[in-house]
């Protein structure tokens, strides 16, 4: 539990330093767009971003580490870019089996089991929830799997160089959390729909 806290912590760092940026630039962009602004969908929109780059910050932006050495009270920012421990493996299921053989009783699994297996899914449960709301072309099942899928294979192949594992079971854990996210979001909307007005479409 406390590794995956340490997840949270540092995607919470990102989202807390992105908000000014994010809210100047959408000011400015809405401005020169001359659109008018509605609160829910900003509001979503917002979230949506913030979240996007607590994500980011975790998969495909590299790992760096900044500060000012005691010694000489010089800057310096370092970049990783290559990581030896990094790994590929591109046989489905392999490494959840692994995990799984390794773990099985549920009641001791690790920290990093937890993280690659639960982590992996409902991280990106949000993109499932999210995406059908803010835009109503990516409404349908199919849609909806091709962006599970085009964003889950990015942030794979973007790993590839940047120092990070590579492993098509977190494309697989990572699709079925989106999934789960737009199974929450049809659910919702019938049962707001039909308390609205019966059995009526209310959504588009």
């Amino acid at each position: 539990m406390s590794l995956i806290l340490l997840y949270v912590y540092k995607m919470i760092e990102y989202m807390v330093i992105a908000v000014p940026f994010y809210i100047i630039g959408r000011f400015v962009y809405m401005k020169r767009k001359k659109q008018q602004a509605s609160v829910g969908r900003e509001l979503l929109l917002g979230f949506f971003s913030l979240y996007i780059i607590a994500v980011a910050s975790q998969t495909i932006i590299p790992k760096w580490d900044a500060g000012i050495i005691s010694s000489t009270g010089e800057f310096y920012f370092n970049v990783q870019w290559s990581n030896e421990i990094a790994s590929v493996n591109i046989i489905p299921f392999r490494t959840l089996f692994l995990y799984l053989q390794a773990n099985p009783n549920i009641d001791n699994w690790s920290s990093l089991s937890m993280v690659n297996i639960f982590g992996n899914m409902f991280v990106f449960t949000p993109i499932g929830i999210f995406v059908p709301l803010l835009y109503r072309r990516v409404r349908s099942l199919k849609k909806i799997s091709v962006v599970a899928l085009a964003v889950t294979c990015f942030i794979e192949i973007t790993q590839l160089f940047i120092g990070r594992s590579t492993d098509i079971d977190d494309v697989i854990l990572n699709t079925i959390g989106v999934m789960i996210g737009y199974g929450m979001f049809v659910f919702i909307k019938r049962k707001i729909n039909r308390r609205l007005k019966g059995n009526k479409k209310v959504w588009g």
